[in-house]
This record gives C-alpha cells, sequence and structure tokens, in this order.
C-alpha cells in the first residue's frame, strides 16, 4: 500500500498552503489521490512529484494556463522543449529591459551628486533625456573612432610595405599624409563632440560651456569633467551633459 500525505503535510514539505494545493484541484492541475467521506484530501507520491513539477516550472515563470496544457499533452517531453525555448526568450528580452533600467538607475544615482540641479520633477526629466542622448552620442563616436583606428591600422601596414620595399620618398610622403589625415580627423571629432556637450555646476547648478581648450585639456571620468564654474567660480567635476 502507497503512503498517504494529507493536504496539510504536503503543504508542509512542499513550502506551499493548502489554499493553493485546493485551488490546483479546482483548475484540474493535481487531484488529490483520493477524498475521505468527511472531504479529508490525501495525496500519494506521484500527485507530490506533479505539485513538485508545477512548482518548478512556475519558478521559471511558466503561466499556470501553460502548464495544465503541458501536463495533459501526450507530447509532454516535444511541448516542454518549445515553452521552455519560448520562456528562455521572454527571459532573456526581460533581462536586457532590467538591464537598461538598471543603467538609467545608475545614471541618475550619479546625477543625485548635483542637488543643485534638482529642485523639481523637471529638472530630473530634462537631465534624464540629455543622458539618453549623451549615450547615444557616445556610441556614435565609438563607431567613427573604431573606423580611424582601421584607417591607421592600414595606414601603418602600407608604410610597413613602403619601407620593406625601399620606396623612401613614397613612404615619408605617406606617413606625412596618414599623420595630417589623422591628426585633421581626431580634431574633427573632438570639436563635433564639444559642440554637441555642456556642463552643469554641482554647487550651483549653472549650466555653461567652456572653451574649446579647456574642454580638451580638462581632468575628466566618463561623466564629469573638472572645470571651473564661470557663476560661482567654484573648480569641479561637472556632470557632462547634451545641449539641447
Amino acid at each position: 500500500m502507497q503512503e498517504k500525505y494529507s493536504i496539510g503535510e504536503v503543504a508542509a514539505m512542499l513550502e506551499v498552503s493548502t489554499r493553493t494545493l485546493r485551488f490546483y484541484d479546482e483548475k484540474g492541475l493535481v487531484k488529490p489521490a483520493y477524498i475521505e467521506e468527511n472531504g479529508y484530501r490525501f495525496y500519494e507520491k506521484e500527485q507530490i512529484r506533479q505539485i513538485e513539477l508545477i512548482i518548478y516550472l512556475k519558478e521559471l515563470g511558466f503561466s499556470l494556463k501553460q502548464i495544465k496544457l503541458l501536463i495533459q499533452d501526450e507530447r509532454g517531453g516535444q511541448s516542454l522543449d518549445l515553452l521552455l525555448e519560448q520562456q528562455y526568450r521572454e527571459n532573456k528580452q526581460k533581462i536586457n529591459e532590467l538591464n537598461k533600467r538598471q543603467k538609467q538607475i545608475e545614471n541618475l544615482q550619479k546625477i543625485n551628486f548635483l542637488p543643485a540641479t534638482l529642485t523639481n520633477i523637471s529638472d530630473i526629466t530634462n537631465i534624464m533625456r540629455k543622458e539618453k542622448n549623451l549615450t547615444a552620442l557616445r556610441s556614435r563616436l565609438l563607431v567613427w573612432g573604431g573606423l580611424l583606428t582601421l584607417f591607421e591600422i592600414a595606414g601603418i601596414g602600407t608604410a610597413v610595405y613602403l619601407y620593406q620595399m625601399k620606396m623612401t620618398t613614397i613612404l615619408v610622403i605617406e606617413v606625412v599624409a596618414l599623420i595630417a589625415i589623422v591628426f585633421a580627423t581626431a580634431w574633427g571629432l573632438s570639436r563635433y563632440y564639444y559642440e554637441q556637450v555642456e556642463y552643469v555646476c554641482p554647487n550651483c547648478g549653472d549650466v555653461f560651456i567652456p572653451s574649446f581648450l579647456t574642454f580638451n585639456f580638462s581632468p575628466h571620468t566618463p561623466k564629469f569633467r573638472k572645470l571651473t564654474c564661470p557663476k560661482c567660480g567654484k573648480k569641479l567635476y561637472c556632470l557632462e551633459i547634451c545641449r539641447d
């Protein structure tokens, strides 16, 4: 004779409520092995294994509707593979969305170092919007910087070839041209970036634009640049944001 367990014992064993087990019964997911005349429900090991499967699939993110279809499907193994693949894609999308939100929260936490700028909700929204635009700007610059690097590598390869062929005159011209092009491109990218950004003083909240020379030679981090505020005169790490 198989061992039988009361609904309370099963609930304690699987760390669920008796209400949950009754709900599974009502929805046709797992019915007790038998119910005595006094209404007491008893489960055997087969039903307990089914309940464990339901709990496990719920933890993976499956809905009770999906679980019921899976249990009732004669080709349960194939259906489970399809459901797992679908759930994996959905979970991955949720993870990507959460990572984006986490990044936004991290950026907002950094912005909180600037109490002078966060006087109302509109200020916060405006800075967050500019932060998003700045991220897009930096992504474009990374692409252009990568192309510039590839150009430099190609130029160096050509220079090495000319050196090996002892084509000195052409080598000198090629090197000078390469240096000029790289310098001009780097200057252009720097100028473009400078014309897209402005800075917020953490002391007084003033938004200002430094000179191009100061911009290039000031110490900085990915989010801040050490500048002297033209309004309060303090030299601090100011938040970098996109211009309107």
